[in-house]
């Protein structure tokens, strides 16, 4: 499934298509994490997963009338 069809889906709170896109992100958000002290990656993968669900539940899915 493409990623927008994901972010659609979980929009709707439809939490399988949350995890499925957290499952495609994590191999960056682990690279990422391993560019930090490693006492504080658990704190920071916690945060950074509690935004990124934010962001998934609140994105922006208005099209302008031009595009469609």
């Amino acid at each position: 499934m493409e990623l927008y069809e994901l972010l659609v889906k979980a929009h709707t709170s439809d939490n399988e298509a949350v995890l499925s896109i957290i499952k495609r992100f994590k191999p960056k958000i682990k690279k990422s994490l391993n560019q930090t002290s490693p006492q504080n990656r658990d704190d920071l993968e916690q945060d950074l997963l509690t935004k990124f669900i934010e962001i998934i539940h609140t994105y922006d899915f208005d099209i302008p009338e031009e595009e469609v």
